[in-house]
C-alpha cells in the first residue's frame, strides 16, 4: 500500500470511526487519567496520521503528552501538522512527539511514564503472543488502555432499514478474507477477527478489568459510499492475493456489489469491538498517587 493511499484511507474512515467509538469507555479513559498526577503521558501505537489524539484529546483531561508510535515517517509527519493546536478537555495545548519505528519491541513504544496506552484498528494485524507481550509491558508500567475499533471478522451488506442482505456468494468471500487477515503482517501470524477475544484474555490474565463494547461501521444505502466503495475495493485486492485462481469470481463479485454501492440500494455493516483494560489497585498504589 503506498503512503499516499494510506493516508488516503485514512482520512476516509475516520468521520465512520468517531462516530463508531463508544463513548462510555472513553468516559472511563477520562476518569482514569483524572485521578494520575499530572502531566498525563498517552502513547499511541500505529499511530498513522493521528486520528486517535484527534478524537480522544478534546475528550480527556490534560495536561497531555502525546507519543506516536509508527512505523511509517510520512504518516507520522501528516501526524504531526493536523495536530497543531490541539487542546484538551480543560483548555490546554497537547503535547507531542513522534517516534517512526516497527511496533515489534513492545517495551520500547510504551515508555515507563505511560498513564493511557492507546491504538485504533491495529490488532487484526498482530500475533496472539504480540498481544500478551503488551498486556505484560502495560502491567509493568501500570497504564490503562484503550483500544477501540478492532475488527472482530463479522461485516455483511445491507439494505434499506439496515436490513441484512447476505447472499452465498458474500460469505465465501467472508472466509477467503479471513484467511488472508491471518497472514503475517510483520508481527507474527496475524490474529484477524480473533483479535478481541485474544485481547480480552491477555489483559484479563494479567489482573486488569476488562471492559468491551460493539462499535460497528454502519455504513447506509447512500450516505457513506466512498468509504464503503473504497472498503470493496481493498477486499478485492486482498481476495486476488489470497485465491489469485479464483480473479474471475471475485472481480464478478466486487463487480456486482460496488454497482449496488455507487446506486445507493446497498450499504455495509463492519463488526468491531472498543476495549476498555485497567490495572486493579497494587500494594503501594495509594501511596503513589498521594
Amino acid at each position: 500500500m503506498s503512503e499516499r493511499f494510506e493516508a488516503d484511507w485514512l482520512s476516509l474512515r475516520e468521520p465512520a470511526d468517531a462516530a463508531a467509538r463508544d463513548a462510555d469507555l472513553v468516559g472511563r479513559a477520562s476518569a482514569w487519567l483524572a485521578d494520575r498526577p499530572r502531566s498525563l503521558a498517552i502513547t499511541d501505537l500505529g499511530a498513522g496520521s493521528g486520528a486517535n489524539p484527534r478524537f480522544l484529546a478534546p475528550r480527556l483531561p490534560g495536561p497531555q503528552r502525546w507519543r506516536l508510535v509508527d512505523h511509517d515517517a510520512g504518516l507520522l509527519a501528516r501526524a504531526a501538522d493536523r495536530l497543531a493546536g490541539l487542546r484538551d478537555l480543560d483548555g490546554s495545548d497537547v503535547q507531542f512527539e513522534i517516534r517512526a519505528s516497527d511496533l515489534a519491541e513492545v517495551d520500547a513504544a510504551i515508555s515507563e511514564n505511560t498513564v493511557l496506552a492507546t491504538a485504533s484498528a491495529l490488532f487484526d494485524l498482530v500475533s496472539a503472543d504480540w498481544i500478551d507481550a503488551l498486556a505484560a509491558r502495560c502491567r509493568q508500567v501500570g497504564c490503562a488502555a484503550l483500544w477501540t475499533l478492532t475488527v472482530d471478522g463479522g461485516w455483511h451488506f445491507t439494505g434499506p432499514a439496515a436490513t441484512p442482505r447476505t447472499q452465498t456468494e458474500d460469505a465465501a468471500m467472508r472466509a477467503l478474507l479471513q484467511a488472508h487477515q491471518a497472514r503475517d503482517k510483520g508481527l507474527g501470524r496475524a490474529l484477524g477477527g480473533h483479535a478481541p477475544t485474544a485481547l480480552r484474555t491477555a489483559f484479563t490474565s494479567r489482573g486488569f478489568d476488562v471492559f468491551e463494547a460493539p462499535s460497528p461501521w454502519r455504513l447506509a444505502p447512500d450516505a457513506h459510499v466512498e468509504l464503503a466503495v473504497a472498503l470493496l475495493d481493498g477486499w478485492h485486492s486482498a481476495l486476488l492475493e489470497q485465491a489469485p485462481d479464483a480473479a474471475r469470481r471475485v472481480d464478478a463479485w466486487r463487480r456486482e456489489r460496488r454497482a449496488d454501492l455507487e446506486a445507493g440500494t446497498l450499504g455495509v455493516e463492519v463488526g468491531h469491538v472498543d476495549l476498555y483494560a485497567e490495572p486493579a489497585p497494587r500494594p503501594g498504589d495509594a501511596a503513589r498517587l498521594s
